[in-house]
């Protein structure tokens, strides 16, 4: 596994276990994790451009489907949806002789894409390669990328790939390339705002327009191409936002009764979020969604040092310092009681270890 020091830059060197394990492929699977974002598709579509420029053969197989303010990324490179009953994508993944997770570094981020993987893997020749950029990687791959230094998993892809440019000496960011990989860093820092976005951000983003990505056109596609299923979600859940201890936390939970009377889907809820965070005195949001299995899935944003990606850990979750999530097996109310009483003892024991 290869995990670098917090803060600084791979360099050629470093990614050559990488780089020549994807000149070695011949047939690569790229993969992102469930609830896919524009980090994950944008890296992946790039990557898949840049693999079959090499000559390739190369599948985008997720594990769900592609949010609507994604699907222009297919013009790109096709992303297949898995499905279990799929015999032929569970045949895409039996015949390749590597899978390369991107943005994501616990298998279980698959969903059920792992399964076979892991038992293709058992059967013989298949590698799995990760990279990735968030906390606590799991220890799963044949390789692993994990740099937490880095703004989004675009970042390290626009890094591999200018590695992979001068061990073949060929140019390979195309304007489908550098399009895929301004979506994914765009997004990950919010728009280029967050507390990753370093100068180095600025001078990769401009490098990705020079050859080809159109910020405008981008960010208008992501951004204002909604439909009213997701508006109309956005104006249901506004009116259930609830505010506590002092307006430190704020939590909304999203029923499927709410999302079947919208018409709209999980993807949708990310529109939702940052809303939770818009009142300064919030230092924790917790935004909750009830799965169709019953399940409640849980997201969580934080300001400053507050690191919730513990809270998510400690539910088999992870993620960022200040955005993480888990996946709960209790039913809506037990979660919602449980996550929130957590959330309220980690700032209650947060403030106890700033006064000492």
């Amino acid at each position: 596994m290869i995990i670098p020091e917090y803060g600084r830059k791979l360099d050629e060197k470093e990614w050559a276990p990488c780089i020549d394990m994807l000149l070695a492929g011949e047939h690569i699977v790229l993969t992102t994790h469930v609830n896919s974002d524009g980090d994950g598709l944008g890296s992946e579509v790039a990557l898949a451009e840049v693999l079959r420029t090499l000559g390739k053969k190369v599948s985008i197989i997720n594990p769900t489907e592609v949010p609507t303010n994604y699907t222009f990324l297919q013009e790109i490179a096709d992303i297949n949806v898995f499905d279990e009953q799929g015999e032929e994508l569970i045949e895409e993944i039996s015949l390749a002789d590597m899978v390369v997770l991107l943005d994501a570094n616990l298998r279980e981020r698959m969903g059920s894409i792992w399964n076979h993987v892991s038992f293709a893997r058992e059967l013989g020749k298949l590698e799995v390669l990760c990279i990735d950029h968030h906390l606590d990687p799991e220890d799963f791959a044949d390789l692993m990328v994990c740099e937490t230094y880095a703004s989004s998993t675009g970042e390290l892809v626009y890094d591999l790939v200018t590695a992979i440019e001068a061990c073949v000496g060929k140019e390979l960011i195309t304007p489908g390339v550098a399009k895929g990989l301004y979506v994914a860093v765009m997004t990950d820092t919010g728009s280029f705002r967050f507390p990753k976005t370093t100068p180095y951000v600025y001078t990769l983003a401009g490098d990705l327009v020079a050859k080809g990505a159109d910020p405008n056109e981008i960010y208008d596609q992501v951004y204002n191409s909604l439909k009213p299923q997701a508006l109309r979600l956005l104006g249901a859940a506004l009116t259930e936002i609830r505010l506590i201890d002092g307006d430190t936390v704020s939590w909304l939970f999203i029923s499927q009764k709410m999302l079947s009377e919208t018409g709209s889907k999980l993807f949708d809820t990310d529109l939702v979020i940052k809303y939770l965070l818009s009142v300064r005195s919030v230092r924790i949001a917790v935004l909750m969604v009830e799965m169709q299995d019953g399940r409640t899935k849980v997201s969580l944003r934080s300001r400053g040092d507050i690191f919730v990606n513990r809270i998510a850990k400690k539910y088999g979750g992870g993620g960022h310092k200040n955005a993480a999530g888990c996946l709960l097996r209790y039913a809506p109310e037990k979660a919602t009681q449980m996550i929130l009483a957590e959330v309220r003892g980690f700032l209650k024991n947060l403030e106890i270890v700033n006064k000492k």
